[in-house]
C-alpha cells in the first residue's frame, strides 16, 4: 500500500510530457565565413557597435532611442506579458485556495412537514488541486517558459534593430549633408565662372554660347539644393520618431552639418562563427523559442486524451447560529477525489492535435527560415561592406584627379588657350565626382553598421 501511494505521488509530482519531438535544421558546418573581410577574427563582435565610430551625438541618439523608441517598448510590454503568463502556467501547478463565508435564511419543511424558518452560517476553506499525472500542465508551463525565452530575445532584437536604423539614418543625414555642402560650394564657383564669362561677352572675347551653357549649369546645380534639403528634412524627422519625438523634435540638434566618422583606419575586429552565429542572432533565438513553445502545445493538446484527476474538498464550520461559529460541533469537511475523462468528441481533440502539429511544422519551417535568413544577410553585409570600402576608396581618387582636371581647364580658359566647354565639362565631371564620393562615404559607413546588425554582437546574451 506504502508503495502504490509512493508511485502515485512520484506521478503526481513528475508528470510525464506528450510533446512531439520536432526536428530542427542544422546547416551544413562552416569554420567561418565565405565573404568575411580580411583581418578579422574569431573573436565575439562588440555589443555597443556605435561606440566604435566615437561620435557623440550618435551615441546619444542610440541611447534615447532605446528607451523610448515605441518598438523597443512594445516588445518590452511583449515581454512582461510573457513572464506574467509563465507565472500564471506555474501556479497552475499548485491547488487553488479560497475563503468563503455566508448566510442564509432558509424556510422549508421539517422531516414532519412541518414548514419552519431557519437561520445558516457557514465559513471555510474550499480547495481544487488538479494533479498533473498526464502532463498537460506541465507542457503548458513549458510552452509559457519558450515564451518567456521568446520575448526576451524579441526585445534584443527590437534594440538590435532600432540601434543599426539611428546609426544607418544618422550615416545617410551627414551624407546628405555632404552633398549639399559639395553642391553649395560648387554652385558658388559655377556663378563665379558665370560672372566671368559675361564678363568676357560683355567685352567681346566671349560669345553668348558660353554664357548660356554657364547659366544653365548654374541652374541645374542649384535645382539639386532643394532636393537635398527635403532629403534632409524627411531623414532628421525619421531619426527623431525613432528617438520616440515628434517629427520636428530633433531640427535644432541635427541642423548644424557633421562630418562622417573617418573609416578608413576602422578596424572590423572580431566576427565570430557561423555556428556562434545561430546561437547569438536574437530573430533565431526567438524562432528557437517559438519552435520549443509549439512543440509543448502540441502536448497540451495530446494530455486531452487522457483523464484529468482532480483532488478537492472543502474544511470549515457550518452552524445554525452565528454565535455557534467556533464551536467544535459545527466543524464539517468534504475531501475527494474526481476523474474526468472524455470518452466521446466527435473527432475535436483529434482535430485540435492535428491542428497543434501543423503549427509546430510550421514553427519549425519558420526555424530554418530563420537561420537560412540570418546566414544570407550576414554573408551579404560581408560584400557589401568590402565592396564599399573599394568603391570610397576609388570614387576620393576620382576626386582628386577631376579637381586637377577642373582646376587646369580653368587656368587654360583663363590664358585662352581652350574653350569654356572644356571647362563646364570638367566643372560637371568633378560635381558628380564629389557627390558621387558623398554618397560613397555615406554607403560604406551604413554598410558597416549593416554588418554589425547582422552580427548582432553581444545582443544574444
Amino acid at each position: 500500500m506504502k508503495r502504490t501511494l509512493s508511485l502515485a505521488a512520484t506521478l503526481a509530482l513528475a508528470a510525464c510530457s506528450h510533446a512531439p519531438q520536432v526536428a530542427r535544421y542544422q546547416p551544413p558546418a562552416q569554420a567561418s565565413f565565405v565573404n568575411a573581410p580580411e583581418q578579422t577574427a574569431n573573436d565575439e563582435p562588440v555589443a555597443e557597435f556605435w561606440q566604435r565610430f566615437e561620435d557623440d551625438q550618435l551615441s546619444s541618439l542610440i541611447q534615447r532611442a532605446l528607451k523610448a523608441n515605441t518598438d523597443v517598448r512594445t516588445a518590452a510590454a511583449n515581454l512582461a506579458e510573457s513572464r506574467a503568463v509563465e507565472r500564471l502556467a506555474d501556479a497552475d501547478l499548485w491547488p487553488t485556495v479560497n475563503l468563503g463565508a455566508g448566510a442564509a435564511r432558509i424556510r422549508a419543511k421539517d422531516g414532519n412537514g412541518v414548514p419552519k424558518t431557519n437561520n445558516a452560517y457557514s465559513v471555510g476553506l474550499d480547495v481544487l488541486w488538479e494533479v498533473d499525472v498526464f502532463g498537460r500542465l506541465s507542457d503548458a508551463r513549458r510552452a509559457a517558459q519558450a515564451g518567456v525565452l521568446a520575448g526576451e530575445a524579441g526585445y534584443r532584437a527590437a534594440q538590435l534593430s532600432v540601434a543599426a536604423e539611428v546609426a544607418r539614418n544618422y550615416f545617410n543625414l551627414r551624407g546628405l549633408q555632404e552633398q549639399l555642402r559639395v553642391a553649395v560650394a560648387s554652385l558658388e564657383t559655377q556663378r563665379a565662372a558665370l560672372q566671368l564669362v559675361e564678363a568676357r561677352e560683355g567685352v567681346g572675347r566671349g560669345t553668348a554660347l558660353d554664357t548660356e551653357r554657364a547659366r544653365a549649369l548654374v541652374n541645374s546645380t542649384a535645382a539639386s539644393v532643394p532636393a537635398f534639403e527635403s532629403a534632409l528634412a524627411r531623414v532628421r524627422y525619421r531619426l527623431a520618431v525613432l528617438c520616440g519625438l515628434p517629427p520636428t523634435g530633433l531640427d535644432d540638434e541635427l541642423k548644424q552639418a557633421r562630418a562622417l566618422p573617418g573609416l578608413k583606419s576602422y578596424n572590423l575586429g572580431g566576427i565570430g562563427t557561423p555556428e556562434n552565429l545561430l546561437r547569438r542572432r536574437p530573430d533565431v533565438q526567438v524562432a528557437e523559442a517559438q519552435l520549443a513553445a509549439a512543440s509543448a502545445n502540441a502536448g497540451v493538446a495530446r494530455s486531452a486524451w487522457f483523464p484529468t484527476i482532480t483532488l478537492g474538498g472543502t474544511l470549515g464550520q457550518n452552524a445554525s447560529h452565528i454565535g455557534d461559529i467556533g464551536k467544535g460541533s459545527s466543524y464539517a469537511y468534504n475531501l475527494g477525489a474526481q476523474l474526468a475523462w472524455n470518452l466521446l468528441d466527435f473527432g475535436r481533440i483529434r482535430a485540435n492535435i492535428a491542428a497543434s502539429d501543423a503549427r509546430a511544422e510550421a514553427a519549425a519551417v519558420n526555424y530554418e527560415r530563420a537561420v537560412l535568413a540570418a546566414l544570407e544577410e550576414t554573408e551579404g553585409a560581408f560584400v557589401n561592406y568590402t565592396k564599399s570600402q573599394q568603391q570610397a576608396a576609388l570614387l576620393y581618387d576620382a576626386v582628386v584627379a577631376s579637381e586637377q582636371a577642373a582646376h587646369i581647364a580653368r587656368e587654360r580658359f583663363a590664358v585662352g588657350s581652350t574653350d569654356f566647354l572644356v571647362v563646364l565639362d570638367a566643372e560637371r565631371e568633378l560635381l558628380s565626382a564629389r557627390d558621387r564620393l558623398a554618397q560613397a562615404q555615406a554607403g560604406a559607413a551604413s554598410s558597416l553598421v549593416l554588418v554589425y546588425k547582422a552580427l548582432a554582437g553581444g545582443w544574444g546574451g
